[in-house]
């Protein structure tokens, strides 16, 4: 499934707003949910740092997952850190393309995994029996 988000700042109360958007059908986006935040709040936090502004951004209504609201908080940072009039921003987001990443990341996790076993791979019993050899002499 798809998502977008429009992230809109009103130049002349400083305002915020994101809309969230989901594709129901092929390029068809229907709204879900809109949010509204106070200009004083969102810079407060914007100044604070990105943690801040993330839990100011999330609302029991517009919960992204960790990735989207990233994404997000860096496009609200970039249009309150401009001194200049801001257009509105849309991220569009596909399920797809996260399981993708997912996916890479569970192969290289594989990969490497591979490697340790080999790291750890038992060459005792060449080294073993040489020892248990000497303690059947010392019990002669």
């Amino acid at each position: 499934m798809k998502q977008k988000y429009s992230i809109v700042k009103d130049d002349k109360t400083g305002d915020l707003a994101i809309q969230e958007y989901a594709e129901l059908s092929k390029d068809m986006f229907s709204l879900v949910c809109e949010e509204a935040y106070e200009k004083d709040r969102i810079q407060s936090a914007v100044k604070e740092d990105k943690k801040a502004l993330i839990d100011i951004l999330r609302t029991p209504n517009l919960y992204p997952i960790s990735d989207y609201i990233d994404k997000i908080a860096d496009a609200v940072i970039g249009l309150y850190q401009t001194g200049k009039q801001s257009e509105p921003v849309e991220l569009v987001f596909d399920d797809v393309d996260l399981f993708k990443s997912e996916e890479e990341k569970d192969e290289a996790v594989e990969e490497d995994s591979v490697e340790i076993e080999d790291l750890l791979e038992d060459d005792s019993d060449d080294k073993d029996s040489g020892k248990d050899k000497d303690i059947k002499d010392e019990e002669k």
